[in-house]
Order: structure tokens, then sequence, then C-alpha cells
């Protein structure tokens, strides 16, 4: 997969899920007016018949396997790249699990990956999902069937090839601060 590299700089954010990314990326642009975040959740795929399956936790049949990298759909990445990098974006920030492949990372001037603790990540989903109304038993039986592999596959590998790692235990303002002061803008 090729991208074109923005007319912005980027910054691309990644770890697992619960780790904290989305939190550091609202903090980073409320910290960086003029700062446009590319969430990767927004860019995979809709359709099975498109992306990797995993059995489906609860009833019959197939669901979309989203901790699977061949989940992302690069329309939706590219789109959605083109539509952050306006006239007024002072940083383009990536933030989701695989914005460190390969393919987004080479058009990121920056890379973070947010290290949490397995434990935390799991906690921190469950109560996303509950407070969204999603009945947490369904994450945590595929993170459980899937998930957790998935994770030590997919996303623990892209850790070495952040610029920065941060402690996804540490309070996000500090993670904030510790962030822009490496961008420099």
């Amino acid at each position: 997969m090729f991208l074109s590299a923005p007319p912005v700089p980027v910054l691309a954010v990644s770890g697992g899920a619960g780790s904290g990314k989305t939190t550091l990326a609202n903090g980073i642009a409320r910290a960086l007016p003029g700062t446009r975040i590319v969430h990767l959740d927004h860019c995979f795929h809709t359709s099975p018949e498109l992306a990797p399956v995993v059995a489906a936790v609860e009833g019959d049949g197939f669901v979309i396997d989203f901790s699977d990298p061949l989940s992302l759909d690069w329309d939706r990445v590219r789109d959605a790249l083109d539509a952050g990098a306006g006239e007024d974006t002072r940083l383009l920030l990536i933030e989701g699990t695989f914005a460190l492949l390969p393919a987004l990372a080479s058009v990121a001037r920056w890379s973070v990956y947010v290290d949490t603790p397995a434990d935390l990540r799991l906690a921190r989903k469950l109560l996303r999902k509950a407070g969204e109304g999603v009945d947490p038993e369904i994450s945590l039986r595929g993170y459980l069937a899937h998930g957790r592999d998935a994770h030590d596959r997919h996303v623990e590998p892209l850790r070495s090839t952040a610029g920065l790692v941060v402690d996804g235990t540490r309070p996000s303002g500090e993670l904030v601060g510790q962030i822009v002061a490496m961008l420099g803008l």
C-alpha cells in the first residue's frame, strides 16, 4: 500500500485497544490548535466480504475482524488523510491501533506508541463499551477468543518502530506535554 505524504506535518499515534490513544490525540489537539485527527476506527471495511472475519462470539455467523490490519479500507484512509490536510491544518494526527503500519508510518514525521498493560487496556475498553450501552461481555469474549493473540501478532510489534514510546499508565496531561515538546510546533 502506497500513500502520498500530506502537505502538512503528520504524527502517527498507535497502541492497543484501550491504551489511551484517542484521549491522547484529543489532548494534543487541544494543546495545538489547528490539529486535525484522523481516527482509523472510522477507516475499516464495513462489509465482511472485503475483510478478514472471525466467528461471531454471540450468535451464528462471522463478523469483521477489526483486530487484523487487513480490515483497514485504504480508500477510506486516503480520503480521511486528504480531508484532514486542509489549509488551516497545522498538524495531521493519525490515531489508531494500526497507525504505525509501514504505509502510514512512511508519511509521518513523528510516531508514538502508547504502551499500556493488557489488563488496564481491557478494563478501559470494557468500561467504554458499557458507557456506550454495549454489553461488555461481547468485547470480553472477543478479547479471549482472538483479540489478545491478535494484539500480540499485529499491534505489539509496531512498538519497536515508534520514535517515542510513552507509558499509557501516566496522566494524559503529562503525556501530551511530552509529545508536544517533542513536536516543537
